[in-house]
């Protein structure tokens, strides 16, 4: 039986504010790259991964997304695309719970700023192989700059997730992309009123009940959230688009 992940949530809630004067106010997903979006970009490069469930969680100006996946030179990628819409800000992990019907038993998680270089498929086979209920991609952070680490990594297990951490034994960053199985949401869910909370608390969890893996991943990757990431990605997007 061969080892997939079939779905990817792409999380695109955030207002953007650092970068407004590149997206006019627009939703980060929607700035134009060489006369196409980046959601566009972002699309063709998970098909390219072979994965064709995709779920979109948006917020702020929602339908301005909503229009673009109507859009002909979208249908024409033939993705099989649902909406989730937040009425208010959730958070990272809020968003994910409020997909949570549309979720397959396992699933990939990506940001709707990160243009990532990794291999989906080798992340899923090992995340499947685990018998785990998470697997986050890690990047040394030497190798991006302006980025404080966040994980401590042992002997290839994730030890402690901590935000911008000043302790020199965190050498590693989060790289963008984690896969996840659903039923760990299962006891969130119960309980679950809309509320705004982080992924770092699921992470977290994961983490103390030793139910999360790493993949280090040593191609650096790209954002478009502050206007110095957008115009370094739009340098190194003429070579891959």
């Amino acid at each position: 039986m061969k080892k997939k992940i079939k779905q990817i949530l792409i999380l695109n809630g955030g207002t953007g504010t650092r970068v407004k004067s590149i997206s006019k106010g627009a939703p980060k997903c929607l700035i134009k790259i060489y006369n196409q979006t980046f959601l566009y970009l972002q699309l063709c490069e998970i098909k390219r991964q072979g994965i064709k469930d995709i779920i979109i969680s948006c917020g702020y100006k929602s339908q301005m997304i909503i229009n673009e996946i109507k859009k002909k030179y979208i249908k024409d990628l033939n993705l099989n695309i649902k909406i989730s819409t937040e009425k208010k800000k959730l958070g990272t992990g809020g968003a994910i719970l409020n997909a949570y019907k549309y979720l397959d038993d396992s699933f990939f998680v990506i940001y709707g700023d990160s243009w990532l270089n990794v291999n989906y498929k080798i992340v899923a086979k090992k995340f499947l192989n685990s018998k785990k209920s998470s697997i986050m991609t890690l990047i040394n952070v030497s190798l991006v700059k302006n980025h404080r680490p966040n994980i401590l990594l042992k002997n290839n297990k994730i030890i402690s997730y901590k935000k911008n951490s000043s302790d020199k034994s965190f050498q590693y960053i989060d790289y963008g992309l984690i896969a996840f199985k659903k039923d760990i949401f299962s006891n969130f869910k119960k309980n679950f009123i809309i509320k705004k909370f982080d992924l770092k608390k699921i992470i977290k969890r994961l983490i103390k009940d030793n139910d999360l893996i790493g993949h280090v991943v040593k191609k650096k990757f790209y954002t478009i959230g502050t206007p110095e990431d957008f115009f370094q990605f739009k340098k190194i997007i003429k070579i891959v688009k």
